[in-house]
């Protein structure tokens, strides 16, 4: 058990370090924790825009956080934000053309860099290995949402 542990805390480091190295090197422009708080709205389909607590809670961080790195990004011309229509107390954060554009990069390039490191297992290996981690993802996902400790 203790050498799967030691594996995985292997890969999970090796894994932040390479997304720093990618966006480090990137022309987009976005740090990780942006990428995180931004991503919902590359799904975005209508084009409306997302609420701040939505983008905040899907990134794991703080409404407070995310407006203050959303002002910023704002800033940056990444973002627009907006009262919404319906509900004066709602602010909605859509992309820009150039957010648009800075987050598709950064996404290429992390999947390009996963795609180099993956095209190092044949076939049937990454269709084992996808099997296995979406496995782990459920179960660990399944820890965090039990019942609380007294």
């Amino acid at each position: 058990m203790e050498e799967l542990a030691q594996a995985a805390d292997q890969l999970f480091y090796a894994m932040r370090r390479s997304r720093a190295a990618t966006v480090g090197r990137s022309a987009a422009g976005l740090s990780m924790a942006q990428l995180a708080l931004l991503a919902p709205l590359m799904e975005d389909a209508r084009g409306d825009g997302l609420p701040v607590g939505r983008l905040a809670a899907n990134a794991d961080i703080s409404v407070p956080t995310a407006i203050r790195m959303l002002k910023q990004l704002e800033a940056n011309g990444v973002v627009t934000r907006r009262r919404s229509e319906h509900d004066e107390r709602q602010v909605l954060i859509r992309l820009t053309d150039d957010g648009a554009q800075r987050l598709t990069t950064m996404r290429t390039e992390l999947r390009a860099r996963q795609s180099q490191a993956l095209s190092q297992f044949t076939p049937d290996e990454r269709h084992a290995l996808a099997a296995q981690l979406h496995r782990l993802a459920g179960i660990i996902a399944d820890t965090m949402t039990g019942p609380e400790p007294r």
